[in-house]
């Protein structure tokens, strides 16, 4: 096997000197042969592979070819057809790990979205058998299987390890293990009932409203997490604002207000532009938040289930008024007691094609408000 494991790799390293199609037909090639090999009962050549091609992606980072097949062969184990080998898999996980490949979060979410044909349980073992798996990567997990089943109560062994000291040390053991309301159906929130506001604001209007900039670096990163993909991967901008507000607003000041704070993204080109402010719900605010960070940007990959649904909290926190290590619970409460909108139009700020976001989030009193803004671009 030895040997055949050598020869596929050095066909995927001489991909440089060939043109495209035939790079197209070496990787079809591997693939199949792959996918062959597992039908066969031969699992451990795919973990083989794997390991192999971690060793040369860490010799040649640019090489696009072997992360290209090290994730197909992961998919291929954890079963997208039903017939993969959990072992392999979690083996290559750990391998990856100490090779300083992140696969933690795609693997959970394969795995979670494979959970009625592989047994979950064996990711949470205590008899060695996942010794090289992180605990990153079981509340990766966890956390996968809260967002498609709502709870894990139901599931013995995973709970009692999310319970338990390892699942707390993790970023991820902050957020509930149940989805709270917002993030359910969204037909139990009413809509609004008022019409949309709309402003045709001029570059006279534009930072003359009375408030305390109340913005700090903590709040900023938080407001911003589910978006930071856009920004880092992809050609996103991304603006973030708390305000304290002399007099309380209004819900049909809105517009004014938001346009007087003197943020970039409503700063004026050349004369009035059109601004749309529209009532929205927490549950659609955690929604927007959600997909930002899931769904990713223009060329950002997004950052999967677990992580996206910790982003997203974050944000709703800082939107809302509660504190970064307020117990799940009182973000809930918070965030249902605000006034929520979103707005968008003719603004210099978006670049208007899909990935564009603007949220404000009125807390309890109209004293205070918090904005996010953020766009993308191919």
């Amino acid at each position: 096997m030895v040997d055949q494991i050598d020869e596929t790799v050095r066909s995927l390293r001489n991909l440089k000197h060939l043109h495209q199609g035939e790079s197209e037909k070496v990787i079809r090639w591997v693939r199949g042969e792959s996918a062959r090999r597992l039908a066969d009962g031969d699992p451990g050549y795919l973990g083989d592979l794997g390991i192999a091609l971690l060793a040369c992606h860490r010799d040649e980072p640019k090489a696009w070819q072997y992360q290209d097949i090290f994730d197909h062969l992961l998919r291929l184990l954890i079963g997208d057809a039903g017939k993969g080998d959990l072992g392999q898999a979690l083996r290559l996980i750990g391998a990856a790990r100490h090779s300083g490949h992140d696969v933690d979060r795609v693997a959970a979410a394969l795995l979670a979205a494979n959970r009625r044909r592989v047994s979950l349980t064996a990711v949470f073992a205590e008899d060695g058998s996942t010794a090289g798996v992180s605990d990153t990567f079981r509340a990766c997990v966890v956390h996968e299987l809260v967002l498609r089943e709502g709870t894990i109560s139901r599931r013995k062994t995973i709970a009692d390890w999310a319970a338990s000291p390892a699942m707390r040390n993790q970023p991820l053991g902050w957020l509930p293990l149940h989805l709270a309301p917002f993030e359910l159906d969204g037909d139990q929130w009413p809509h609004a009932t008022r019409p949309d506001r709309v402003a045709t604001v001029s570059p006279d209007v534009l930072a003359s409203w009375p408030a305390t900039d109340l913005i700090t670096p903590e709040l900023s990163q938080a407001l911003s997490a589910p978006v930071m993909n856009w920004v880092e991967d992809s050609n996103g901008r991304v603006e973030t604002g708390v305000f304290g507000l002399a007099e309380p607003v209004r819900p049909q000041s809105v517009p004014e207000v938001l346009a007087g704070l003197g943020m970039d993204f409503l700063e004026p080109v050349d004369g009035p532009f059109r601004l749309d402010v529209h009532d929205t719900s927490v549950w659609d605010v955690w929604q927007t938040l959600f997909r930002a960070a899931s769904g990713g940007g223009a060329y950002s990959r997004g950052c999967h289930g677990a992580y996206s649904r910790l982003f997203a909290w974050q944000a709703l926190a800082a939107l809302a008024g509660a504190s970064a290590n307020s117990p799940h619970d009182e973000v809930a409460r918070s965030a249902q007691a605000c006034t929520w909108h979103r707005f968008d139009g003719e603004l210099p700020g978006f670049f208007r094609i899909f990935w564009d976001i603007g949220l404000v989030g009125v807390r309890p009193g109209g004293g205070s408000i918090a904005v996010l803004a953020a766009t993308d671009t191919d």
